[in-house]
């Protein structure tokens, strides 16, 4: 099938100087440069030779500012699974891949060939210095698993922020999210059989009977995933080449599934002296036999949602006291001539295996669960409580994606100064560069079985430190394990890869230099985080009041004013910023505060912002009254008495920008 969008344009050759480095990450396995530079011409044509690129063509067409590009998958069927072939010349881009993922991964290296507003959609029209060099690229991933977990159960993370960390990570030839949707702190995944399961199980705090634990006490809040939206999210990964992984954790880890429903918990009755009357329970009771019909519908409804193959089903951490206390579980133990309560989990692991299969599924699980050996070796093994624990279950044969926490957990410190846990050390963005399984110990036999890498993202300090916490703890360490998936260890060098993405590449001709992989981020919208921890004003504990928000400019359609009112990012407007503008949010009732920061421009830069004006305070709606004056992008009220409403006048007729960035007010 030939598609073809848009009108035709041409690439036109420049001179004639070798091309220099483009700082690409993941580093590519081969790229030979040509002579000279083509430039680009303000037409776009898309060509798409097989109609299952389509969505492809669609998404280039609204990614890049010109060019005529060819997508097909004719011509790298001699490559692995994933690789391509990437060619720029003069009268024609072509990119070729082994298969869909392939085609997707050459967009990414041609797309970091653009100037780093590529990613910002700021390039406006091309002129001769928005060039791309004339090279040829073949490239392939190392490793079939390259993975990014995230967490939504203990802080819940809206649909759109969701699809938005799926863009950034298949931006750097990530092809895996793991959706940890379900754990003792909330059920995030509308399960039509259960209902109950989301209408209390999402949520905590205030009259709800699931306690805090983190976040706010008095205020109930939470929320979950509708049947729909999770289609929506699986549909959006596909198109850039994600395969969307659910964990429904089991049978530990599920307090909230318990508090919903506590039948599914063990009979006996517990001492809940030390909880103040709270049952802390979280372990399904493996004799219970309607368990396993409940969790029969349960895996059915979840099954359906998402094309994946593999469903991961937990099986950490599970605490075996309430079933050496219960008795229906001390029956099946001698039945089965069994002594040791944690064998128990074998059981119950088989069970739940089993009921995958029956509806199309591999299963995965953590490591704990294939500890005794009494899963199939089919089952993939996710290693994550050590590097050790990674090892083990890799050479006992089994599948295995190491996510080992003092390599990839990403929720620990990046530096003792910084935020996060630290119970498997200082995760630093060297460390993670640093992984390679032969250099540590891994044998042959037990490489075999590794599958690849995963960097998971436990949110237990989510609601604590603010929206910008998820890129904080992931960005850039992602770019380090996406190089460490993509490439072998022998053709990485940490030097190289910190020049990268550090600085900027010299081009010659008299064109730009190259953009670091760092102004990258920062043009995605990316609140990664700097070389030294640097306070943040947004990392502490916030308040979310139900807030409108309106401006004298217009929001570009992929970066809403929503997102403002909505305390899920950052919006994005049409235009600079001018003198007489102004942004102005309005409490849905008067809010209380101790202190609310206004922030404009990137999250961690001072670009993009109101650079000069006055914030005006309304403690009635109405009158108005000067409060602060912007600076360095930003201002901070200490109100003495509730505020209605808070405006910003600017007083700058340009920002140096093409767009205006308004964040979520961070109120305390």
């Amino acid at each position: 099938m030939n598609r073809t969008l848009g009108i035709f344009g041409a690439l036109a050759l420049l001179c004639t100087a070798p091309a220099a480095a483009q700082n690409l990450i993941p580093q590519p396995v081969s790229v030979e440069w040509g002579e000279g530079f083509v430039a680009l011409i303000p037409y776009r044509v898309i060509e798409a030779t097989h109609g299952e690129l389509a969505p492809l063509a669609d998404y280039l067409e609204g990614a890049i500012p010109g060019g005529r590009v060819r997508l097909t998958l004719d011509g790298a069927s001699d490559l692995p699974a994933g690789g391509y072939r990437l060619t720029v010349a003069p009268e024609r881009v072509v990119v070729a891949g082994r298969d869909y993922g392939g085609v997707w991964n050459g967009i990414q290296t041609l797309m970091q060939l653009f100037p780093a507003e590529v990613y910002s959609g700021s390039t406006g029209t091309p002129s001769a210095q928005f060039t791309l060099p004339v090279v040829t690229i073949e490239d392939w991933p190392a490793m079939e698993y390259r993975g990014v977990m995230l967490d939504v159960a203990r802080t819940f993370v809206p649909k759109e922020q969701v699809m938005r960390l799926i863009d950034n990570i298949a931006r750097h030839k990530i092809n895996k999210f793991h959706w940890h949707l379900a754990d003792d702190e909330g059920w995030r995944i509308e399960i039509k059989s259960y209902p109950r399961l989301t209408e209390i199980g999402a949520w905590r705090g205030g009259d709800s009977p699931v306690f805090p634990v983190y976040g706010e006490w008095d205020t109930k809040y939470g929320g979950f995933y509708t049947q729909d939206e999770i289609r929506e999210v699986v549909a959006y990964a596909a198109v850039r080449g994600v395969e969307v992984i659910p964990e429904i954790d089991l049978p530990g880890h599920s307090r909230a599934a318990a508090i919903a429903y506590p039948e599914i918990l063990c009979g006996y009755t517990p001492d809940l002296t030390a909880s103040g009357g709270y049952d802390t329970r979280n372990v399904w009771c493996v004799a219970r036999e309607e368990n396993y019909a409940m969790l029969d519908s349960i895996i059915r409804e979840v099954a359906a949602l998402f094309p994946s193959k593999t469903f991961h089903l937990g099986g950490d951490e599970v605490e075996t006291g309430a079933w050496r206390a219960c008795p229906h579980c001390k029956a099946l133990m001698a039945e089965r001539g069994i002594t040791d309560a944690a064998r128990l989990q074998d059981i119950f692991m088989a069970r739940v295996i089993e009921i995958a299969a029956r509806h199309g599924k591999n299963a995965g699980v953590w490591n704990e669960a294939a500890a005794g050996g009494g899963i199939a070796r089919s089952t993939t093994v996710w290693g994550w409580e050590s590097l050790a624990a990674a090892k083990r279950v890799a050479a006992d044969g089994y599948p295995t994606v190491v996510c080992a926490g003092e390599y990839f957990y990403f929720d620990m410190r990046q530096s003792p100064r910084d935020i996060g846990h630290i119970w498997a050390g200082i995760v630093t963005l060297e460390k993670v560069y640093s992984f390679s399984p032969a250099a540590l110990g891994f044998t042959t036999a037990a490489q075999a079985n590794l599958r690849g890498v995963e960097a998971t993202l436990f949110h237990e300090l989510g609601l604590e430190n603010g929206p910008g916490y998820v890129d904080y703890q992931l960005f850039p360490r992602v770019c380090a394990l996406a190089e460490v998936g993509w490439a072998p260890a022998t053709r990485r060098s940490w030097d190289d890869f910190e020049r990268r993405l550090t600085q900027r590449s010299p081009r010659p001709g008299g064109f730009d230099d190259a953009p670091s992989h760092l102004e990258r981020l920062a043009a995605m919208g990316i609140a990664y985080r700097a070389a030294e921890p640097v306070p943040d004003p947004g990392l502490a504990r916030l308040k979310t009041p139900a807030v409108s928000f309106t401006s004298s400019m217009t929001a570009r359609e992929r970066d809403p004013f929503s997102r403002v009112s909505g305390y899920s990012g950052a919006a994005r407007t049409t235009r600079s910023v001018g003198e007489g503008d102004w942004l102005l949010w309005t409490f849905a009732e008067p809010v209380t505060a101790s202190r609310i920061d206004i922030k404009t421009g990137y999250d961690h830069l001072q670009r993009g912002g109101v650079p000069v004006g006055r914030v005006e305070v309304s403690y009635d709606g109405s009158t108005f009254e000067t409060a602060a004056r912007m600076h360095d992008l930003k201002a901070t009220l200490t109100p003495d008495r509730p505020v209605k409403a808070i405006r910003i006048v600017s007083e700058s007729p340009y920002n140096g920008e093409t767009f205006t960035i308004i964040q979520p007010l961070k109120i305390r």
